[in-house]
Formats: C-alpha cells, structure tokens, sequence
C-alpha cells in the first residue's frame, strides 16, 4: 500500500470519528433550534388571539384542534409560558394517530376576563432529526472519502514523483557501478534531505566496498600462492623413499589440512564475489544441456562409487542466469548428492520448466535440516567437506530468486531448485 494512501486511510479514520463526534453536535443544535422556533411560533400565535380578542372577536371562534381556551375564574391568576411536549391528534383528520406535539399552556387576562389556553404545534420527532443528521453526514463523509482516495492516486504520481525517481535510483543501484545513482532533482525539503543522506551513504560504502574488495582479492591472491607452493613441496617430500610410515601419516594430514584451507579460501571468496553481484552477464542457458553435459563429467565419478543414476529431463529448459553461477550451482548439488550418498547407491535427476530436482539415496541428517544451507554446517556423512557448498548454493538461488527447498523422505535426501519463485 502506497505510503500517500495510508496517510488518506487514516485521515478517513480521524474524519470519521469527528464526523461522528460532528453528528452528534449537530443533532443537538438542530433539535434546541426547532424547538426554540417551534416555541417562538407558539408564542406569536398566542399574541395573534390576544390582539383579535381586544379587537372585539369571540375567543371561542378560534378552538381547534391545535388550539383550546377556556375561561376560568377571575380571581386565578396569570402564569408564565409554560412550554411541554405531548401527544395529540395528527392534523391531518384522515390520519387517525397521535402526533408528538409541542404545547403552550398559559392562564392570560384579556379585556377583564381570564382564559386558560393551550395551544399545540406538530414538532419534528428526534428520530426524523437523527435521520436526516445521519443521512447528511453519511453522504458528506462518503463524497469526501471517495474525493480524497482520488485525489491521493492522482497527487501522488506528481507529489512523490522524485521519491519514487530515488528508490527506482536505490533498486537499480550496485556497489560495483562507475557511475554515482542518479537522485533526481526536487524542490521538497524532505526529499531533498532524503537525497543528501543517499549520496553520503552511497559515496562511503562504495569506498568501504572497494577497500573490502581489493583486501579480499588482495588476501585470496597471496593465501593461494604460498598453499600452492606448500603443497607442492609436500608432495615432492611425500615422493621421498626414506619416510617411515608416521612420518607419511603426518605429511599427508598436513597436506590435507592444506588443502582443505584452499578450497575454503576460495569458496569464501566465490561467495564474497556472489554477494557483490559480481556476476551480472545474465543469458539464456540451456539447462537441459548442461545437466546432460554434468552427468556425462560426473559419470566416472559415480562408476568408481558404484552410484547408479536416473534422470528424466525435459528438453530445453531455459533459464536466465550467469553461465558460471549456473555451472557452479549444477556441479555442487551433483557433488552433493554424491558425497552425501552411500555405497551402491542412487541420484535420481528430474528437470521441468519450473524445477530441478535432486534426490539421493542417505541416511538421515543429525543436523536441523534449516541449517543446512548456512555456512560451515556440515552433517555426520560430511566431515570431508567445508561446509560451503550448500551456502554457494543458496546464494545463487538468492541472487537470481531461485527457491531451493529440502527434504528427506523414503530414505531420500532431496534438493529442489524452483525457477518461478514469486516475487
């Protein structure tokens, strides 16, 4: 939800409870304003019989039935207006039912006589007052919902139009880029703020990234020319003929140790280099292709191990992605699934348009399945390993929103790579 229509869904909150607090405010005012005219045309019409009873005409000329005068002893005396509500005859004689009335009762002296007079009027009722209150209000607050809801689409593509220029500026944005993100240009106090902060930002972690990057390709470079050269001797001094067979245990540990600290040397920094979009010539690969050529490179592998193989694929699979991330990703679960695997036994490859999949014969994990794909968790079976081939694996499927799910079922241990994940 865009950030302008929160901001008019809230104010339609606020709108609406003062709407509410306005409703009741304004029934108030329109029953006090009616009754106080209602009360006022009571009174006038009271003066209206005065004046005709001084003027000479018969007061009983004027009983209605919304109007009553009777005369009663001269000793009583006058009152004040006494103003009630009551029940009456509707007005109108072809409607037998009781109205609500306002009533005017007063004992008055005319031309040395006393009356006692009541005189009515029908008087709206407090339900027709809350409903047309209610009805207004309803009405207003729904035009001004809709007017506001408009009006925040139609403003925002002009309002927020260099924000929306510093995000697109943000998500097109890599460390690696020659060239600073273009802001935008604006006028708005706050987005150009926004904008200062980004530059900043951007300008101090592209010299953090390339610091960093120049160390780790600095440190990756001079860690495997001295183990290259370490093991080399290794093995000259391995080929020797006067090593007893301690000695050989011990050269050959360390050669391994070596070796190991090779590999995670340079793992890390194919992670390092996936993490900082490194590789970015996307193409479309024909995995089909290249899983047919893995299966042919790993055929001997899987002979001397005595692991049979099925695959079902379909042909031309095409997916977009860099073809060394692509290749890497395809020999790690085919490494995967061997080295996990037992004596004699299986991998089972199935390729669509919208999934590889690859199972392997296991026993199962001592370790959270969740953890897998984290850097240097290994499993019982895998205490060769570095602990980094499932983590490359992972990162791939991040960086080209690949989903990679696993499970073990049937004594299968089962990697599966969705192509259309959701975004």
């Amino acid at each position: 939800m865009r950030l302008l229509l929160k901001v008019t869904l809230f104010y339609l909150a606020i709108t609406l409870v003062v709407f509410g607090v306005g409703g009741i405010i304004t029934y108030n005012i329109f029953q006090k304003e009616i009754q106080h005219e209602t009360d006022r045309y009571l009174v006038t019409r009271l003066w209206s019989l005065q004046n005709s009873i001084e003027n000479g005409e018969s007061p009983f000329a004027f009983i209605s039935k919304n109007l009553s005068i009777k005369e009663i002893n001269n000793t009583v005396e006058e009152t004040n207006y006494l103003f009630s509500d009551t029940l009456a005859d509707h007005p109108n004689p072809k409607i037998d039912r009781l109205e609500l009335h306002r009533k005017l009762s007063v004992v008055k002296k005319i031309k040395d006589k006393t009356y006692k007079v009541e005189i009515f009027d029908v008087i709206v009722e407090s339900d027709d007052i809350f409903s047309g209150v209610f009805q207004s209000q309803t009405r207003l607050f729904i035009i001004l919902g809709v007017s506001l809801v408009i009006f925040s689409y139609l403003v925002s593509s002009w309002l927020f139009q260099p924000f929306n220029v510093t995000i697109q500026a943000i998500k097109n944005f890599r460390l690696n880029d020659v060239n600073e993100p273009d802001l935008g240009k604006t006028n708005t106090k706050e987005f150009k703020e926004l904008n200062q902060i980004l530059a900043r930002m951007i300008k101090k972690s592209k010299i953090d990234y390339k610091s960093l990057k120049e160390f780790s390709e600095n440190a990756s470079h001079e860690m495997q020319t001295p183990l290259a050269v370490a093991k080399g001797k290794i093995e000259l001094l391995m080929q020797s003929k006067n090593l007893d067979e301690e000695q050989l245990q011990l050269i050959s540990s360390t050669y391994e140790a070596i070796n190991h600290l090779s590999k995670m040397s340079r793992s890390l920094s194919l992670l390092t280099k996936i993490e900082n979009d490194e590789f970015t010539d996307l193409q479309e690969i024909n995995l089909s292709e290249k899983i047919n050529q893995s299966i042919f490179d790993f055929q001997e592998l899987l002979d001397l191990k005595e692991i049979k193989i099925n695959h079902e694929l379909e042909r031309d699979v095409i997916v977009q992605c860099d073809p060394v991330l692509i290749q890497i990703l395809i020999s790690n679960l085919f490494q995967n699934a061997i080295r996990h695997n037992i004596p004699k036994g299986h991998i089972i490859v199935k390729l669509t348009k919208n999934y590889l999949e690859i199972s392997n014969s296991g026993n199962a994990l001592t370790v959270p399945s969740d953890s897998l794909f984290k850097r240097f968790k290994k499993a019982n079976q895998s205490t060769g390993t570095i602990g980094l081939g499932l983590a490359i694996v992972k990162k791939i499927c991040d960086v080209n929103n690949f989903d990679i799910q696993y499970y073990y079922q049937n004594e299968e241990h089962t990697l599966k790579v969705v192509f259309n994940k959701e975004r």
